[in-house]
């Protein structure tokens, strides 16, 4: 690191970093026989007392006499620190400031397979490692030889690692406070560090010179040996997939006079000397880290809380779009504007609906053995990234139908893909098999088509397959006639009822809206009465669901139509119109772009968490949204199933409320009613083991999320201890005990921030949980505590779980089957 960057005003003050032979940081060193403590660059020592900075064990190397042992390290002579789960480290090094820790050591997270690596002990984060592809077993050792050579090895001597510095004059061995590895000579001259051979991370400070990379390993597992990296090329930053040959140049910005072939990570900048991404500034400390879905993500640890680190910045975002990375949509998927799809419905479905980044497979499979029998389809408006990579891995073709010819002559051949050379027959032909990225992107540019290989079928027993099918057919005549006249008639007396429907939003033409979702490729999620897509009319994106079950659906639609169709609030998600044409049945709802709730709280982003701000605004827009149905409408409206999932979020978060599949309306005059139990286990009220309800079911539902946004974590969670699986119990107690605090996600440093104001929110809640439906407050009377125009009353005690169920949540109950009415509506889930 050149010394330059060492009193650059680019770095946070309390973070400069010692050069070879300059700066002022504190390294970790350890004498033979010896600890001491070094200054970087006055070379002073201060012998038998460490300080902030000590060894993991007092008998480490620092110097190499030429008579001296060699030194070596065994795991069982090793101290050792556990972390979470099966996670321990294995000390070799240690070096101890003010801010956070740093070690050296063998790290395991799985108490069998040890990685020599440089550890953040306060974040539990891995930032360098000797051997990520190669891990050892608990019988290896480091050696630090005679000869000033750093060896990992097997028990039985073979070598794993080295940093190949034997015969180079290494007299020490130190951990910097930035997690730098050094081996120095006797004028404290770097020899080896490990700055220079990173793994997949950068530390604020560091540099990527030509020839280093950073490397990640792919989440999916197709390729053993894939691999994703970004280089230092001499024309700036490389960005590659391998083996798939994707590559994209990052070329610098903003260009100094520096003719440099290193590419700095500073503080505001990555590329110094010269700019490629500018990146927020900071006065702590950041790393960057390329990931296993291949986005470099810059990280910073906040100060003063070491154990915990926060995403700052997607650090390629301004020069990558979602659908710029070669696994953004896995195998097969079509990725447009940040969304996965299929390229068809009629050849693919998605491997996982619930993420439909994990790829599609084909609806066929592939056999070599009937090789006569493959056939290729035509894939509409479909396309292969265009530019470099297209035409580095195409070769040339006289014409389609001669790509298409290959294709069906090699058997592993699974996707065709042609680009005309203007307006001539030859062009470029791309043939995709398992071995290649099958990563396909919405649109299809002028001269280029695409084809999916199917299995076709060419049976030669016709004569058998049409005996049998007029044998099933006659038989079948018999048992159809008589229902399908019955149904025919139903049918006709259906339709006509969503002729003329008053009040009721706009009527599409399934056509419309199967063109408006380009045939139901995007699926969104499903529920209850159907599965929910993506799609668009004129500029607007919207949200369709498609009911499923003729007899449950039809009646579960109609009562939507009538019903939500008439109710319209800022916090209640909105329904722009509906199609009812034969078996079809349709209703289109605004689109939300960032999904439900529940996404956002319980931490399946370990990246990101909502601020306090937004979890309170979110935590209004419920309220409100609940007032409404409860209070302003021309029948009460109980909703009945207030969760995270039905909760969805706008772009800014803007919350409203969703799915009225278990509604049910009360007229003013009824202070109670009788009802089947339904809603979801976990946040129903206790009076529906007596099946008794009002509105204010929802107020105790309503303080069960409450408590979730401000915990961080579900009511129910069996992964917690058997005496925390239940949350709300969990909040009983800790409320009689007076510790709350204990409760508040500590996933979030901004709610500690704001904890006076979290606190209010947690009594607010409670209030919401009274065991005895009649102290809950209204849901109009929440809102307006929550706006400042009232305070909350006084709670009398603290009894939210009825005590013959404490200790038995299961008694709970799941989701009850009902026949539906009018006065039950259904929303898009």
């Amino acid at each position: 690191m050149a010394s330059a960057l060492a009193s650059s005003s680019h770095w946070p003050p309390r973070l400069r970093p010692a050069a070879s032979g300059t700066g002022s940081s504190w390294t970790c060193t350890v004498r033979s026989g010896t600890p001491t403590r070094e200054h970087a660059g006055e070379g002073r020592r201060e012998d038998g007392g460490c300080g902030g900075c000590r060894p993991a064990i007092s008998r480490s190397v620092a110097q190499l006499p030429s008579a001296a042992p060699a030194n070596i390290w065994r795991m069982s002579d090793l101290p050792t620190l556990h972390l979470r789960g099966n996670s321990s480290i294995l000390l070799v090094l240690s070096n101890i400031n003010a801010s956070y820790r740093t070690d050296f050591g063998f790290y395991t997270s799985d108490g069998h397979s040890f990685v020599l690596s440089v550890f953040y002990l306060q974040l539990e984060t891995v930032i360098w490692s000797a051997n990520p592809d190669n891990p050892v077993n608990y019988s290896a050792v480091l050696n630090f030889t005679r000869d000033g050579d750093l060896l990992l090895s097997h028990s039985n001597g073979s070598v794993i690692w080295s940093t190949a510095t034997k015969g180079k004059q290494v007299a020490t061995l130190s951990l910097e406070a930035l997690g730098n590895l050094v081996l120095s000579d006797k004028t404290n001259t770097y020899v080896w560090q490990s700055f220079d051979h990173p793994t997949d991370t950068l530390v604020l400070g560091q540099s990527l010179c030509f020839g280093m990379r950073l490397t990640a390993i792919p989440s999916a597992k197709k390729w053993e040996s894939a691999r994703i990296y970004l280089s230092a090329d001499l024309g700036g930053l490389r960005y590659s997939f391998e083996p798939a040959a994707y590559s994209k140049l990052f070329q610098p910005t903003v260009v100094g006079n520096s003719t440099s072939i290193c590419y700095s990570f500073v503080n505001g900048s990555l590329g110094f000397p010269n700019q490629i991404i500018a990146l927020p500034p900071t006065r702590s400390l950041q790393l960057m880290r390329l990931e296993s879905d291949g986005h470099l993500r810059l990280y910073e640890i906040l100060v003063p809380y070491p154990n915990s680190m926060q995403l700052v910045f997607d650090v390629l975002s301004t020069v990558m779009d979602y659908c710029d990375y070669p696994l953004a949509c896995g195998d097969y998927g079509v990725c447009s504007n940040g969304q996965c799809s299929c390229p068809s419905l009629s050849y693919f479905r998605f491997k996982n609906e619930r993420h439909p980044e994990d790829g599609c497979i084909p609806l066929t499979s592939i056999s070599c053995n009937r090789q006569g029998d493959h056939q290729l389809q035509p894939l509409n408006d479909v396309s292969y990234p265009r530019g470099t990579v297209f035409q580095s891995l195409a070769t040339a073709s006289q014409s389609e139908n001669i790509c298409k010819l290959a294709c069906l002559r090699d058997c592993s051949c699974r996707v065709a893909l042609f680009q005309r050379d203007g307006y001539n027959d030859s062009g470029s032909c791309l043939l995709l098999s398992e071995k290649k990225l099958m990563l396909l992107v919405e649109g299809s540019p002028d001269h280029s088509s695409a084809f999916i290989k199917i299995q076709g079928d060419r049976s030669k027993n016709t004569k058998i397959t049409a005996v049998v099918s007029s044998v099933v057919a006659f038989l079948s005549l018999v048992l159809i006639i008589i229902p399908a006249v019955i149904w025919r008639t139903k049918k006709k007396a259906d339709e006509e009822s969503f002729i003329f429907i008053p009040g009721a939003p706009k009527r599409f033409s399934y056509d419309e809206l199967k063109v408006a979702t380009r045939k139901f490729s995007a699926k969104l999620g499903a529920g209850g009465f159907g599965s929910v897509f993506k799609g668009k009319i004129g500029k607007e994106i919207i949200a369709v669901k498609c009911l499923e079950g003729v007899e449950q659906g039809m009646e579960e639609f109609l009562a939507e139509v009538k019903t939500i169709g008439r109710i319209h609030h800022l916090n209640l998600v909105s329904l722009i119109g509906f199609c009812s044409e034969k078996s079809h049945r349709l209703l289109v709802y605004e689109y939300m772009s960032n999904g439900s709730l529940d996404k956002w709280i319980f931490h399946t982003s370990p990246v990101f968490t909502l601020s306090w701000k937004t979890r309170r605004n979110i935590i209004m827009a419920i309220a409100r949204g609940l007032s409404y149905l409860h209070e302003e409408c021309k029948e009460k409206i109980a909703h009945l199933d207030i969760k995270p999932q039905n909760i969805l979020l706008d772009d800014k978060f803007n919350a409203k409320l969703s799915d009225f599949g278990l509604s049910k309306q009360i007229n003013r005059d009824q202070s109670k009613i009788m009802t089947r139990m339904r809603g979801t286990r976990g946040y129903l009220a206790p009076e529906w083991l007596g099946s008794r309800i009002t509105e204010k079911a929802d107020t105790y539902s309503f303080g069960i999320v409450m408590t979730e946004i401000i915990c961080g974590r579900k009511n129910l969670d069996e992964s917690q201890p058997e005496e925390s699986i239940h949350l709300v119990s969990l909040l009983q107690e800790k409320a009689r005990s007076g510790q709350l605090f204990d409760l508040v996600d500590n996933g979030s440093d901004d709610m500690q921030c704001h904890i006076e104001e979290v606190m209010e929110m947690m009594n607010l809640a409670m209030w919401c949980l009274q065991v005895d439906s009649t102290r809950r407050p209204l849901m109009s009377t929440v809102a307006k505590v929550l706006e400042g125009a009232m305070n909350m009353e006084d709670m009398p005690d603290y009894s939210f779980v009825p005590d013959y169920v404490s200790n038995h949540t299961n008694i709970a109950g799941s989701n009850s089957c009902y026949k539906p009415t009018e006065s039950h509506l259904s929303g898009p889930r």
